[in-house]
């Protein structure tokens, strides 16, 4: 029940420059369930203490139930005072494979963050009870850096 990184990339500290836009997307699958239990996934930059940039609702999931999402992330500055913009869209969980559609879409106002240091690029998961019964995967996660055309 404790949200848990399920697949993550690290951007290396003093790599962004001003106008690079990581275009981020996945994909995974809940491939046990348990009952009514819930399934929240989030995608975010810096890690689990990090900016959530796509958020999902906890919902009720059964087995092969698929979420999916993709988000672009937009440097403003760079530094220990640096400054980003996102927007996304995603899935809710419960999706079966092939009728999925991105239907919610999220927007990240200029927030901060520290360029001199890593960020972490993850999807996190968490169930709503402890069960052995209850797994998800992530299939797919890829982050592209496009550079600001000179």
């Amino acid at each position: 029940t404790d949200e848990t990184l399920i697949g993550s990339f690290t951007v290396p500290a003093n790599t962004l420059k001003v106008g690079d836009v990581l275009k981020i997307r996945f994909q995974g699958i809940a491939t046990a369930t348990n009952g009514a239990d819930t399934l929240t996934v989030k995608l975010y930059i810096g890690g689990l203490t990090g900016t959530a940039l796509l958020t999902g609702t906890a919902t009720d999931v059964a087995n092969s139930n698929i979420f999916a999402g993709e988000c672009l992330v937009v440097i403003r500055t760079i530094g220990a005072n640096g400054t980003f913009v996102a927007v996304g869209t995603h899935t809710d969980v419960p999706a079966a494979g092939g009728t999925a559609a991105h239907d919610i879409t999220e927007i990240t106002a200029s927030t901060a963050i520290d360029t001199t240091a890593d960020q972490v690029v993850g999807v996190g998961a968490d169930w709503s009870a402890a069960s052995a019964g209850n797994s998800c995967r992530l299939d797919i996660m890829t982050v592209e850096r496009l550079r600001k055309a000179a």
